[in-house]
């Protein structure tokens, strides 16, 4: 199958207008990038056989997953025993069409006919058995940040499937990119760990689906429908098409922001996670590129893919639905050197379930919920495997020094080159909020001004933060080191009742439209619709020792066997604070108030076990709301802020941030998080503990 004239010459006309109107679209040319920013090999179409990536002025690199009919199939890969034959010319050629799967067949013949000269695909250009594998593997940042264009391969089982369009009745352009972006995201392309970073980090990328191909670059989205440039008055070129594919979840890249973005971590984070992996131990190494590029912004670099900087909010990501610890995979030779115990509990990448957004905010950073606050207690450290080496992590503490400095004290003496406003008077033109969901949010009264730094004086921020100087080099903690080690209160508690879902409710569904691709990542179907019922988390509440509830946890693996009466040990980690709205709208505390998981599109009903009184229909008071005194009945039905108990007075729900920790050789591993409303964990904690994390 060949690829339809028309598409041809769009794909040639997209590389063109892209070059000459784009000027932060093109990578670096190969000879201006330091060597270690170049791949080995890359594959020399023209004489068909792998040469020295330094030899290639530019590169074109291949995202692809195998074909489910070819998995099996006997294919051609790089060995050291094959290495000096696959630098002979013309060795490629006779190889090609028994040896290697259609979608790398296309591949080279599309840049072959594209006037290319040099292809890096993985299987062709990286050593399989060779010892510089991982570093390798580990480079894919520069990999596919510095190719000249991706083709993305995400038709199966190779890239020209269906293309004559002859017969479909045309679309808009706006509903058509939406189109093409949900049939991406419907392969099998879209479900791999590898893929992701592929994507986020390529400069701009041809996509092939299932038919039809498209163009995606930091700047523009092109397709058949619009097949070139367009002018919006006042806004210079594509300006619209951008408009109409922002926040949309495979236009995410890496911008070259100056500030540590968590907003955009936990958007990479919530997107990546939930991605299968043949070999689960691979669940960081295909994330690493990303990590790599975020870390020159981010002071203290990253620890078992949090950052080090955010530590006390990173660590209290939940998860958005069911799922499971990643087990080590058995069966690779390269693996030999690496520590088995690399999935830590403590991280989300020691689980294969995707990562709630909502669990992951920096509280002192966000203009919308400035009474939200999560406050360190415990110093960090990271262990190695063999428990004797360990490194502070002083970095982790530095945001809540800026954030007491700002917020707390009134200190007006900013640090070099940041700037204070008066937020009573009209913000700077164009600016954004940031760490925000929105560009107007509602301001806290008590707050009268925000920050700019020099860098980016369009970014409002509402204390300052710590900045990574230019041209030094980001911060490296070990990725392999596998422990947390802390010094922290711990408590027993009981838990008191399990809440799941009613499998027998009815499900109750909600009109939803999306008018345009101008919506944050939350709203893709994937979190906006929620969960399918069957893979909605259960919730357990506590009791203190007197019976007197206490807190609730978030459970998201069905394998942990819980029961009522049970009693289980949790550690504090943080304090933390919410206003009613963050409280009610939460969704542990959302089940427990109201026994309802409720999401734009779909509302779930839960039953707890055992029932409390008022579940039996007797009217009594008990219900077990944990965050607040407990009130009459009709409280929780009634949502009026007249009948909420800090509605009038202001009051804050304060809480102890706590994991729910199983012992195993005097390692604590994590089973599960939540909250312990403050009064209720003083009561009692037992005195500080030499806690480690695996």
């Amino acid at each position: 199958m060949s690829l339809p004239s028309s598409d041809f010459r769009n794909i040639r006309n997209w590389i063109r207008n892209c070059d000459r109107l784009h000027t932060n679209c093109p990578p670096t040319p190969n000879q201006y990038r330091q060597p270690h920013e170049i791949p080995s090999w890359v594959l020399d179409i023209r004489n068909g056989c792998i040469v020295p990536g330094s030899t290639a002025s530019c590169y074109v690199a291949l995202s692809y997953v195998w074909s489910t009919t070819e998995s099996e199939k006997l294919t051609l890969e790089l060995w050291t025993g094959n290495l000096r034959q696959f630098q002979k010319s013309g060795f490629l050629d006779g190889m090609k069409q028994s040896f290697l799967p259609e979608v790398i067949s296309d591949a080279i013949d599309l840049v072959k006919q594209l006037g290319e000269r040099y292809l890096w695909v993985d299987r062709l250009c990286i050593v399989q058995d060779g010892r510089m594998k991982r570093s390798e593997i580990e480079n894919m940042d520069n990999i596919y940040s510095g190719a000249y264009f991706t083709i993305i391969a995400a038709a199966s089982p190779g890239l020209y499937v269906n293309l004559d369009r002859r017969h479909r009745a045309p679309m808009g352009v706006s509903f058509f990119h939406r189109y093409l972006y949900d049939k991406l995201l419907k392969s099998k392309w879209a479900t791999r760990g590898w893929t992701f970073q592929e994507q986020v980090l390529s400069r701009r990328s041809i996509i092939f689906v299932n038919g039809d191909v498209f163009w995606d670059c930091r700047n523009s989205l092109w397709s058949h429908e619009s097949p070139g440039p367009r002018k919006e008055a006042g806004e210079g070129y594509d300006a619209y098409s951008q408009k109409q594919i922002d926040n949309h979840e495979m236009a995410v890249t890496v911008p070259s922001t100056a500030f540590a973005d968590f907003r955009l971590y936990r958007e990479l984070v919530c997107l990546y996670s939930g991605r299968d992996l043949t070999y689960s131990q691979d669940v960081l190494s295909a994330f690493m590129g990303i990590i790599n590029e975020l870390s020159h912004t981010f002071p203290g670099g990253f620890v078992g893919g949090l950052p080090v900087l955010f530590l006390d909010a990173a660590l209290l990501w939940q998860s958005f639905s069911k799922g499971k610890r990643r087990v080590w995979t058995q069966g690779r030779s390269e693996d030999a050197d690496l520590p088995k115990t690399n999935l830590p509990s403590w991280s989300w990448c020691g689980w294969h379930a995707v990562v709630d957004p909502e669990s992951l905010h920096v509280r002192s950073l966000e203009w919308l919920r400035p009474q939200m606050r999560t406050k360190p207690i415990v110093t960090w450290s990271v262990l190695s495997e063999d428990l004797r080496l360990e490194r502070k992590l002083p970095e982790s503490r530095i945001l809540e020094d800026y954030c007491r400095r700002f917020l707390d004290w009134g200190d007006w003496d900013t640090p070099p080159g940041w700037s204070r406003h008066d937020i009573r008077y009209p913000p700077p033109r164009n600016s954004t909020w940031t760490y925000c969901d929105t560009r107007s949010p509602k301001l806290e009264p008590n707050l009268f001004y925000t920050f700019t730094h020099i860098s980016d004086p369009s970014k409002l921020f509402c204390h300052p933060i710590p900045m990574v100087n230019p041209g030094r080099k980001p911060t490296a903690h070990p990725q392999n080191w596998p422990y947390l080690h802390c010094e922290a209160t711990t408590g027993c508690f009981k838990i008191q009742s399990i809440l799941s879902r009613k499998s027998s409710a009815q499900v109750k569904r909600k009109e939803f439209r999306i008018s345009s691709l101008h919506v944050p990542f939350t709203s893709l179907d994937k979190f906006h619709g929620g969960p399918k019922g069957e893979e909605l988390c259960r919730v357990v509440s506590l009791a203190d020792a007197d019976g007197q509830p206490a807190g609730l946890l978030r459970i998201m693996d069905d394998d942990t066997e819980i029961r009522s009466g049970q009693e289980i040990e949790l550690m504090a980690i943080s304090l933390g604070s919410m206003g009613w709205d963050e409280t009610f709208s939460s969704y542990e505390e959302r089940i427990d108030l109201l026994k309802s998981a409720d999401y734009p599109r779909m509302e779930h009903s839960f039953v707890r076990d055992p029932p409390s009184d008022d579940e039996d229909g007797t009217g009594s008071e008990t219900a077990p709301l944990t965050f607040r005194p407990r009130r009459a009945a009709a409280v929780e039905t009634d949502h009026s802020r007249a009948a909420r108990p800090w509605g009038r007075k202001g009051e804050d729900y304060r809480f102890y941030n706590v994991l729910w920790i199983e012992r195993r050789g005097g390692i604590a591993y994590r089973k599960a998080a939540g909250r312990v409303a403050r009064e209720a964990w003083e009561r009692n904690c037992g005195e500080k503990l030499s806690v480690i994390l695996g």
